[in-house]
């Protein structure tokens, strides 16, 4: 059995579902299937979404506490007893989205120390929001060690993953009760969004948990621009809110329609690659897995 898992949870939601296909696909194209187990909590009535995903892990998880009126929190609610029992078996985990394309760089890669993402929710020259996360980390009466900008995935030894993300739950919780309360879509005095909360939140958990040295800042979610190279330290490629090409949104609203890329041009830059995934069926992905035996 796999000692690391990759681990997403994926509503019932058509387009989630064709999200999850991305990184599926790429954890097909690396043969990572011996190295990482692909474990997709999932909505009861999701199930049927699954069926064309062979060899992965589905754990049915129905929505709970605030998850049915914020529905990011259900994935982080997996990570909270009693639904992580079957995250404990594993050292390691990857914790991240749905929407993502795993590179050939994350084969036979085991991390060192915490790795977290980067976050797109607000710029670090932003002190009045990073204030505002300050307040609310004081307010809680936890630390906050300087780490901004943190993004939602997150790749570690489990029993560091779950302790981080249940706390993180419960920070959203309170953000939801205490700042986004009453329908409120923003927060007036930060102008932060109701749907970046869960981030803030756990922007508050692992600075409280942990303290820079301790921490691999950015090496997760990477941009999916063109602008954007596959360096030998990206390992994962986040699928940006954005209007840069590559844009999932753009991507599903049909603007790409007319952009073919080939195989000989899918690693020259993110975007390339993030579309030539999304573009290949999962049967054309097994023929190109055999170029990639010795990665």
């Amino acid at each position: 059995m796999p000692e690391k898992a990759i681990v997403v949870y994926l509503d019932d939601s058509s387009k989630m579902q064709q999200e999850l296909s991305w990184l599926y696909k790429t954890w097909i194209l690396y043969s990572l299937e011996s190295e990482y187990d692909l474990v997709v909590y999932h909505n009861p009535s999701a199930k049927n979404k699954l069926k064309n995903f062979s060899n992965i892990i589905p754990v049915e998880m129905s929505p709970i506490r605030m998850s049915n009126n914020y529905k990011f929190l259900n994935s982080h609610y997996f990570c909270t007893n009693p639904y992580n029992e079957i995250l404990k078996k594993y050292k390691y985990i990857l914790k991240t989205d749905c929407d993502v394309f795993l590179t050939k760089n994350i084969k036979n890669f085991t991390p060192s120390s915490f790795m977290v993402g980067q976050g797109g929710y607000y710029i670090q020259s932003d002190s009045s929001k990073i204030e505002f996360i300050k307040n609310i980390s004081k307010n809680l009466k936890l630390n906050y060690n300087h780490m901004p900008s943190i993004g939602s995935s997150f790749f570690g030894k489990t029993d560091e993953i779950l302790p981080i993300v249940s706390l993180q739950s419960q920070i959203t919780e309170y953000l939801l009760n205490n700042y986004f309360k009453n329908n409120n879509k923003t927060d007036e005095l930060s102008g932060f969004n109701i749907g970046i909360a869960s981030m803030i939140a756990g922007e508050v958990a692992i600075n409280h948990v942990f303290n820079n040295q301790h921490v691999t800042l950015y090496c997760l979610d990477s941009k999916c621009w063109e602008t954007s190279k596959i360096g030998n330290d990206v390992l994962h490629i986040h699928a940006w809110h954005t209007d840069q090409k590559w844009s999932k949104h753009q991507y599903f609203n049909g603007e790409y329609k007319d952009w073919n890329v080939e195989f000989t041009e899918a690693f020259d830059n993110a975007a390339n690659y993030c579309h030539w995934i999304a573009n290949t069926s999962i049967e054309n992905i097994y023929k190109y897995k055999k170029l990639f035996n010795n990665f």
